[in-house]
């Protein structure tokens, strides 16, 4: 059901700036363990005082002082979010509508290839997207680490979980995104729904950590399944795996039924 040919035009088409994104993302993975090298130790007691409000240490989700707070700090801080999120949410909700607003996709479905091994392709082609910038930010976090003689605070099995529970949470968004493009003419339906489960999940994520009362609203939110202190602390749930996964199988599903079934003019 995978395309050799569309696999390999998309890598070629989207490598620079795949590796740029990893890049970006490695050298944000690396500042992480330098803050806590640099500062963890001294500030160590100025945490443990009491001093920082405790709502404040909420909403960053762990204590950045210490390696294992810095680490997971970094990987649900915006700017890490942004990065990551570029490809599974801009490429997801643009793949297919785009084509189809510039007239192309009649084109592409017009060779020997089906709807669903477009769909599914695409969504392959996330993936490793998702696998790449992944494993560059945790790349430069253990880079870090180790330059820095901090490498020992690192438990590696904890670091591969966070690393698979990205991916999983990426392609899971990747995999919604791709549908709604697979199910509009122009990109801005598929564009507002991929901006909307980004934006909607994250306040909804931050207002339940912030306001005890609205907690409830937490699962609502795809981020509430990415819990990188938890992981890094050797509390990690498969659960929250299965629930991404979950979520991305749904949505392939919903793509790989509808878009066969769309009233296009080219072959299914």
């Amino acid at each position: 059901m995978i395309s050799g040919p569309l696999l390999r035009h998309t890598w070629r088409a989207h490598r620079v700036r795949v590796v740029v994104l990893a890049l970006g993302l490695a050298a944000w993975g690396f500042i992480m363990p330098v803050v806590y090298a640099t500062f963890g130790v001294q500030m160590e007691a100025i945490m443990e005082s009491g001093i920082v409000p405790e709502v404040f240490l909420r909403l960053l989700g762990a204590d950045p002082f210490s390696l294992s707070g810095a680490v997971a700090l970094g990987a649900v801080h915006p700017v890490a979010l942004g990065l990551q999120l570029a490809y599974p949410v801009g490429f997801g909700a643009a793949a297919i509508a785009g084509e189809r607003q510039r007239g192309t996709l009649e084109v592409l479905l017009s060779r020997p290839i089906s709807r669903r091994s477009v769909f599914m392709t695409l969504l392959v082609a996330l993936a490793a997207f998702a696998v790449l910038t992944t494993a560059g930010e945790v790349v430069g976090t253990v880079v870090a680490s180790i330059l820095f003689d901090v490498a020992d605070r690192l438990e590696p099995a904890s670091l591969v979980f966070l690393a698979l529970n990205t991916v999983v949470l990426l392609v899971a968004l990747a995999a919604v995104c791709l549908a709604a493009s697979a199910s509009f003419d122009r990109l801005s339906g598929p564009i507002a729904i991929g901006l909307a489960l980004v934006i909607v999940g994250y306040v909804l994520e931050v207002l339940g950590t912030l306001w005890p009362d609205a907690a409830f609203l937490q699962p609502y939110s795809p981020f509430h399944y990415l819990r990188p202190l938890e992981i890094l602390g050797g509390r990690a749930e498969a659960t929250d795996l299965l629930v991404l996964a979950a979520v991305g199988i749904a949505a392939t599903a919903f793509g790989l039924w509808h878009f066969p079934r769309r009233d296009l003019a080219a072959p299914t």
